[in-house]
């Protein structure tokens, strides 16, 4: 073997690339062939000839005559993998998948077998098996997918749920961690500019592949689809976003008002499963939003069943959002915005004590109906214990700022300005949202602040006597107060979405800073939610309640590697196979009702070392 320097012109810009090149012996004489096509090469002339030598020692695990640099060594490793790679390759394209292998038998030198290559397979089977499922190659080829971005497309799916990162971070994962190019029997080097376009490609298209998921799931899991949950989230952006149409200044959920932000409504059934999604601006009125979403509904009329109650939280559940849902022909459960009610409202209703699913959980009730409308009342001791200790924590930080305020008045040096006072105590009032719950009370002397008096007022009072109760209004007026908690525990759905999305899937951070890169990374989040939102369906129904964080790290450790080892004849033969699955992983493929082994065993066999043919 030696390598060979070649020069092309393409747009007057010269393009160096070395080849690796063998002599064989054909019926027509010697002739070169190439091995492989290394890249341009950072490599003196000189050590060209080493190079050649160490990757053909590589191959053939035999050891070098002389010493080299360690640079050569790692560079011999590398470009040996890539042969042995490609021949394998090579082998698997001509190799039908369901032809039975016989038996073949050798005799090796066990001293030289070495194992390499090593990359994971499980979680990718598993994600791989579930898409299959719902036929998405179907959906994606009507819509005008070719072979390559179906495979780009599955593989940023797999990705977030497998290795949950940027498109760059993919396309590494893809190239040197995964074995995925070889489950979707694709030999293509992934480029993050490819994967970033394929998922622009699937944004553009994302009303027509989520309804097509949501029927598959629908008809695939008997759903019923009587209970539809709405509810939003944000998440937040890495850099500035200048320019953005939709990234904005808000609130962050997460805590990262230092970000800007971007905000995701979801729609999901009583089983956790998604529907609809839509990426809207980070600083958009939660009420506002119902109405684009009640739209699709009602249009999408053969999307759902007929009958359907939406639920939502507090922020959204506005009289004018109630009023809305009813025209629509919709029924509701919500929480509430109204904090208190006139204590004769509750009056003529008997207090139960309901128990909750896990069997432990106690729930307070009291139900109120009107000709219109139910009100179940519904105070929760574990809700009290939490809010109560949140509270006290505020209310003790908030009272020892306005102590060392006042204390700051007693010493030299420090502002006493009223003003000034004044507005140190209105910042404190927006930052533990305590301000009406307390009579304050800043005595001055010509402008100069000279004390604090601050005591605690009746709403402060009332504000702990409600702490663990909330009310439900719904105008379902044939459900029981248990049934109605019910539905609306299913909210904790979509929380578990939101909480998958980001915790698991990928949804933060967002780096993208064209506004359709950044709703395609989240619309690839919802795709991968959608997928693994009927894996934990199937494996929850067989009894195995795992999140998707724990199934991905037992499969992780489910591998396909490359053994290769010397015969007696002195041929080197290289095996591309799958390690055995542990019982955890057996149980979770038994139960997914999939192939254990995922992929058949490749063998290559690499002649006898060559006479090597020096580069004059």
């Amino acid at each position: 073997m030696f390598i060979r320097e070649t020069v092309k012109t393409a747009k007057n810009k010269k393009y160096v690339q070395h080849q690796l090149i063998e002599s064989v012996r054909t019926s027509a004489g010697p002739r070169q062939r190439i091995v492989l096509n290394l890249g341009a090469i950072n490599l003196g002339r000189e050590k060209w000839k080493d190079l050649a030598n160490a990757i053909e020692s590589e191959l053939h695990k035999q050891p070098c005559l002389f010493a080299i640099d360690q640079e050569i060594k790692d560079l011999a490793h590398h470009y040996a993998k890539l042969i042995i790679q490609q021949r394998l390759n090579k082998e698997a394209e001509g190799q039908p998948n369901e032809t039975k292998q016989q038996p073949q038998y050798e005799t090796v030198d066990v001293d030289s077998l070495s194992t390499s290559d090593a990359k994971s397979i499980g979680a990718e089977h598993v994600a791989l098996s579930q898409m299959n499922e719902y036929n998405l190659d179907t959906i994606l080829e009507s819509l005008g997918f070719d072979a390559k971005h179906i495979s780009y497309a599955k593989m940023l799916i797999a990705g977030r749920l497998v290795h949950p990162s940027s498109e760059r971070e993919a396309a590494r994962w893809v190239n040197e961690d995964s074995a995925i190019c070889e489950l979707l029997r694709s030999n293509i080097n992934v480029h993050d500019n490819a994967l970033h376009r394929t998922a622009v490609l699937l944004w553009k298209q994302q009303d027509r592949i989520e309804q097509y998921l949501s029927k598959e799931a629908r008809g695939r899991f008997s759903l019923k689809e009587t209970i539809i949950l709405y509810d939003l989230t944000n998440t937040y952006f890495e850099g500035t976003k200048n320019g953005s149409r939709i990234a904005k200044r808000a609130r962050s959920k997460e805590k990262r008002n230092d970000c800007p932000l971007i905000t995701l409504a979801l729609t999901v059934d009583e089983e956790g499963f998604p529907k609809q999604s839509k990426v809207l601006e980070g600083n958009v009125s939660e009420p506002g939003t119902l109405k684009q979403i009640l739209d699709e509904l009602s249009d999408y009329t053969d999307m759902f069943r007929t009958e359907k109650t939406i639920v939502i939280d507090a922020g959204i559940a506005t009289e004018a959002n109630l009023e809305m849902i009813k025209e629509r022909g919709f029924k509701y459960v919500a929480v509430s915005r109204r904090r208190s009610y006139k204590p004769d409202f509750w009056n003529d209703c008997k207090e139960k004590e309901l128990k909750l699913s896990d069997g432990i959980t106690k729930l307070r009730v009291k139900l109120a109906r009107t000709n219109e409308e139910a009100y179940l009342l519904c105070h929760s001791k574990a809700k009290e214990a939490k809010e109560k200790s949140m509270l006290e924590l505020r209310r003790k930080r908030f009272e020892e700022a306005l102590w060392k305020i006042n204390a700051g008045l007693k010493k030299n040096g420090t502002q006493k300005r009223y003003d000034h006072i004044i507005e140190r105590i209105g910042r404190l009032k927006e930052k533990y949202g305590l301000g009406a719950c307390y009579t304050i009370e800043v005595r001055h002397e010509n402008g100069i602040a000279t004390e604090i008096d601050f005591s605690k007022n009746p709403y402060g009072e009332a504000k702990e006597q409600r702490v663990g109760a909330y009310v439900l209004r719904t105008n379902r007026l044939d459900l029981a107060d248990e049934e109605i908690t019910k539905i609306h525990r299913n909210l904790t759905s979509i929380e578990d979405s939101f909480r998958s999305m980001k915790s698991h899937l990928g949804l933060r951070p967002n780096y993208h800073k064209k506004d359709e890169s950044s709703m395609a990374h989240i619309f690839i989040t919802v795709l991968a939610y959608h997928i693994m939102a009927a894996i934990l369906k199937k494996l929850r129904a067989s009894g195995l309640h795992y999140n998707w964080n724990s199934i991905r790290e037992i499969l992780s450790s489910h591998v396909r590697v490359t053994s290769t080892f010397n015969t007696e004849r002195g041929d080197t033969i290289a095996i591309r196979t799958c390690t055995s699955p542990t019982l955890k992983q057996r149980d979770i493929y038994n139960k997914l009702k999939i192939i254990q082994k995922p992929l058949k065993s490749i063998k290559t066999r690499l002649p006898q070392k060559s006479c090597l043919i020096l580069d004059k």
